[in-house]
């Protein structure tokens, strides 16, 4: 009786918790965008370059977000920004790295329409801002795709991946969904197709986004609240990898492992990570169900923060290189001089 009473005063103690976050963060932002909105640097591009445009007759527009410390541009990202051209995108390449050297440049010129070097002010949802002001009429576009390099992949190729998308059933489209804070599409990689461009929800939501240098802040308002103004505008969503089939699928592969007790069952952080899995909360999917969407969702990509730096402490991660070349034939070692630059910095 003691341990229940117990356990039911943390519950109630971590409910609290959250209703008291849930009434403060909308306060905080409110405070946050309103200093963004009046103190904010006057032009955030410092220069814009034209590049090759190598498919100006196209209707379909990029925006591919970059950012590194150095200004490189590795070679995973020059993958990225190819696969989008061969997918019949024009390119428009933002970087917010505090220095685009002339080889940077040169290496992604011949698969982009413009590059625009900025302040890294916003961060990516800033960039993407700055990225869709560029194109300017919105009107003449069969479909606008928004990227960053926050992602390792594609193990396919992107047409093929595009291939799924359904107008008819669907305004805008992603990867992943995630019901963090509140549902919404993961931004990494979201498609729109002219039913969402063409509303004034999508418009007044990128001319009203004010510049902010607050990573949460960015999430709720920015990742969380795209999605939200469009769902309120009435637009429907679509993703690859819906969230709760996911979800359940883990679920299913946990109570198998139960009766096998396979070597991940020891594994430090195991125990965490099947809690999580098995609550009631909501976690972030391209984090907890990495492999699963590789293997079974076909997901083209996975987390570069993930094999970086594992924030979320999900056990068996060694296993990266093994699942994506069970599915593909990406050249993971892409991935590994990226990782080996960035530990030498």
């Amino acid at each position: 009786m003691i341990d229940g009473a117990k356990e039911t005063a943390k519950e109630t103690a971590k409910e609290a918790a959250r209703a008291l976050r849930r009434r403060y963060f909308p306060l905080q932002d409110s405070l946050i965008g309103m200093f963004g909105r009046v103190f904010r640097r006057g032009n955030l591009v410092r220069e814009h370059i034209s590049a090759d445009d190598p498919m100006k007759d196209s209707g379909l527009a990029a925006i591919y977000v970059h950012f590194d410390p150095d200004g490189q541009v590795d070679d995973y990202v020059v993958q990225q920004v190819s696969a989008l051209a061969d997918a019949g995108f024009r390119v428009t390449f933002v970087s917010n790295s505090p220095t685009l050297p002339y080889d940077s440049r040169v290496r992604i010129a011949a698969f982009c329409k413009d590059i625009l070097w900025r302040f890294n002010t916003g961060y990516d949802f800033g960039a993407y801002k700055d990225g869709i002001a560029s194109i300017g009429n919105l009107d003449q576009l069969s479909g606008l795709l928004l990227m960053n390099d926050s992602v390792y992949g594609p193990f396919r190729q992107l047409r093929e991946v595009l291939s799924r998308l359904d107008g008819s059933t669907a305004d805008f489209w992603g990867i992943a969904d995630s019901f963090e804070y509140r549902h919404h599409i993961q931004t990494f990689f979201m498609f729109f197709f002219p039913t969402a461009l063409k509303t004034p929800a999508f418009r007044r939501f990128w001319a009203r986004l004010p510049y902010v240098n607050h990573k949460r802040w960015v999430i709720r308002n920015g990742e969380v609240g795209l999605s939200q103004r469009l769902y309120r505008a009435g637009l429907r969503s679509g993703v690859l990898a819906p969230y709760w089939s996911v979800a359940a699928k883990m679920k299913a592969r946990l109570e198998a492992m139960k009766g096998n007790a396979p070597p991940q069952l020891h594994e430090p952080g195991f125990t965490r990570f099947q809690s999580r899995i098995l609550g009631d909360r909501a976690v972030n999917p391209m984090q907890y169900f990495w492999d699963i969407l590789i293997t079974d969702y076909d997901c083209p990509f996975i987390k570069r923060e993930l094999i970086q730096s594992n924030p979320a402490g999900i056990p068996f991660l060694s296993r990266w290189r093994a699942v994506i070349t069970s599915r593909s034939d990406y050249d993971t070692s892409m991935i590994e001089r990226h990782l080996q630059r960035l530990a030498r910095s």
